[in-house]
């Protein structure tokens, strides 16, 4: 059976991290989340790039494990504890070669999409039937989505999602430039194209394989997320500060109009329903390098 998408997820390194078990909390939602899309179709997969020491829970039978030696970076990827140029590159080289790692292994299973997916976001379930109608496209980005705290029912509407979040293309694997290893790649198109958010979009612009924006809200960006890297916290410190009403009273309002209800039909499109929540999670497969 050919593969229509195969999502791909990078997983820090047990000693970048701060909090492993709260990393594996975080890859539990994402995991649920993807697993409420697979249940609808025996055609989508997912991949968890993981070092060697990384010790996984179980994980839904749609997933799969590839296992790399990669080192873990030599400085923290926390933002604010080291030069930002430098924790940068040293992120955009962890995340770039474990996605691209994963990408290839997807590609080389037959998939014709892939999306990276970071570990602690969530997928709408109505992204099967944008891909499943139109296999014939180059992809799609998430222009429209979610921020949302933990533990949080209030969120805010993106319309421009990929700018904010790792969470944010859906390509067709033949369009991506996708050596047989990371290591024949260049270094720098590993960290550009599949370590930063930031360039994909244009390069395939001016590959002239544009990809198409989602008209609806496709993924959660979950923030005030302690293991986190880049430190974005609650909506009240990021977006209504005091501070920010005296000195920017239009924008703090812009994004106070933005403000909405994360309710009990969010959560069945992004997790499912409560139900399948309690159902036993079973299986994994470890892949080799």
């Amino acid at each position: 059976m050919s593969l229509i998408l195969t999502f791909v997820i990078p997983l820090i390194s047990p000693k970048a991290s701060k909090d492993w078990q709260c990393v594996l909390d975080r890859l539990d939602e994402t995991a649920r989340s993807i697993e409420n899309i697979a249940n609808e179709c025996q055609a989508i997969r997912a991949i968890v790039v993981a070092t060697q020491d990384a010790v996984l829970r179980p994980l839904p039978t749609c997933f799969d494990i590839v296992r790399t030696d990669l080192p873990p970076p030599a400085v923290s990827v926390f933002r604010g504890e080291c030069d930002e140029r430098v924790r940068k590159d040293a992120l955009f080289w962890d995340k770039g070669y474990k996605t691209a790692l994963g990408m290839i292994h997807a590609k080389q299973r037959g998939s014709t999409f892939v999306m990276g997916v970071d570990a602690d976001d969530l997928l709408s379930k109505r992204i099967l039937d944008l891909v499943r109608d139109d296999t014939d496209a180059f992809g799609w980005y998430i222009s429209k989505g979610w921020i949302l705290p933990l533990n949080s029912k209030w969120g805010i509407l993106l319309q421009d999602f990929h700018n904010w979040c790792g969470t944010y293309a859906i390509v067709r694997t033949d369009i991506l430039p996708l050596h047989d290893s990371v290591e024949e790649m260049h270094p720098e198109i590993v960290k550009s194209l599949f370590g930063n958010h930031r360039e994909l979009i244009p390069y395939l612009e001016h590959q002239k394989r544009p990809l198409k924006p989602i008209d609806f809200h496709a993924a959660v960006y979950r923030v005030d997320n302690p293991s986190g890297n880049f430190g974005r916290r609650n909506l009240r410190s990021s977006f209504f500060r005091k501070e920010k009403l005296l000195n920017e009273p239009r924008s703090f309002f812009r994004w106070l109009l933005k403000l909405r209800y994360f309710g009990e039909k969010e959560r069945s499109l992004f997790l499912g329903s409560e139900r399948a929540q309690e159902a036993p999670e079973i299986g994994l497969v470890d892949q080799p390098r």
